[in-house]
């Protein structure tokens, strides 16, 4: 080999290291630079622990969510596959978006107001906030500046949410564990397209674990929904702050299997369901009027034991979104109240009014109780 040749050797592999390097540190400081993208976009109170990236994928580790100074949710890892090339189109094509092991904190104060994890923009800029309104983008119209984004797949797995309700005359604490989402389709600028979802999780803290499952699809341009939701083995008991009211018989035990086809179609909604009442127990904290979603303890008890323990019934949630003397806590209260009473053969004069017979008032105030449980 020629000293000349070697030369050309040494000078070319010295060239490669030379790029293999600069290379590195661009990977490094284009990490920091997505990291502080990522958290300058989700706002000043989440954090990024980690972005890495590679052909055709981004992840960025252990995010965590603050509020006032305190951890409201944290996130393992989420990844985003797109083809970055896209974006010559002017578009931004993501093929799946995973996020493992996400958890969550929501809570309602005790002014009744819903806190999240991430500020919405009304709390960020302050605006239309002391009268209680949301800006509304007009649907017709795209954000300026804003590259349109298609997500076809994202997957959520391993998620838990913690629920708290100060709002309540007692605080309820829900836990939700086994947190699993998937959706297809999702296009922002909002697009007239169906997007199809499936969540699941499973309620724990009770004497058994219940399971929850809501399937169906949505569109965003004209917000029409349809979801079915099944619900079993729901355990009464932590939900005794919403459904005991001053007079009811204490809940001891008692479980709910429930399901429910929903559809709203220009802001309006009608979910026709079923709920079953199983292995219920009251006290008798009571006294001899105590009752049970307004009727009377002795009534209740007295079908369950006819009916092997358990009772069925039917009941349609409907009403305008748009209305704002529509409450779907309240609404939805009276429909069981209604259902219970005719499934009890009870006759009802009127929804929220009382019951002939049974010895007294037993509707009376029912829209009360459940109150807290749908706010809107």
């Amino acid at each position: 080999m020629s000293a000349k040749t070697k030369k050309w050797i040494i000078f070319s592999g010295v060239v490669v290291l030379c790029l293999v390097v600069v290379v590195l540190i661009l990977v490094k400081l284009s990490g920091q630079f997505l990291r502080t993208q990522v958290e300058k976009s989700l706002g000043d109170n989440v954090k990024a622990g980690a972005v890495s990236i590679s052909w055709g994928k981004v992840t960025v580790e252990d995010l965590t969510f603050l509020r006032d100074g305190q951890i409201v949710g944290k996130i393992r890892a989420v990844d985003i596959k797109a083809d970055f090339m896209s974006i010559l189109r002017n578009k931004l094509s993501i093929s799946r978006v995973e996020v493992d092991q996400p958890y969550f904190k929501l809570l309602i104060d005790n002014k009744g107001n819903l806190l999240l994890p991430i500020a919405l923009p009304e709390e960020k800029t302050g605006e239309d906030k002391q009268k209680g309104k949301r800006k509304e983008i007009r649907k017709d119209q795209s954000p300026k500046n804003t590259m349109p984004v298609e997500v076809k797949t994202l997957v959520v797995r391993d998620g838990k949410v913690d629920f708290e309700d100060r709002s309540a005359a007692r605080p309820v604490l829900l836990k939700f564990e086994d947190v699993k989402i998937d959706v297809d389709r999702i296009a922002y600028p909002f697009a007239n397209q169906w997007t199809g979802f499936e969540v699941s999780s499973q309620l724990v803290g009770g004497r058994q674990k219940g399971s929850i499952n809501a399937t169906g699809k949505t569109n965003f341009m004209n917000e029409e929904t349809k979801v079915k939701t099944v619900m079993k083995n729901i355990d009464l008991a932590l939900l005794r702050p919403y459904i005991e009211k001053k007079g009811d018989a204490g809940i001891e035990r008692g479980f709910i299997n429930m399901n429910m086809d929903a559809g709203v179609v220009k802001k309006h909604i009608k979910a026709p369901g079923t709920l079953a009442i199983r292995d219920l127990q009251l006290s008798s904290s009571g006294g001899v009027g105590g009752t049970f979603l307004g009727m009377p303890r002795s009534i209740v008890l007295s079908s369950l034991k006819n009916s092997k323990d358990e009772i069925s019934l039917d009941f349609v949630l409907e009403g305008d979104l748009n209305n704002p003397k529509f409450n779907i806590r309240e609404n939805l209260a009276t429909r069981l109240s209604v259902g219970l009473a005719n499934k009890l053969g009870v006759s009802v004069t009127g929804a929220g009014e009382t019951v002939a017979g049974g010895g007294g008032k037993v509707i009376g105030g029912t829209t009360k109780t459940l109150k807290g449980l749908f706010k809107r």
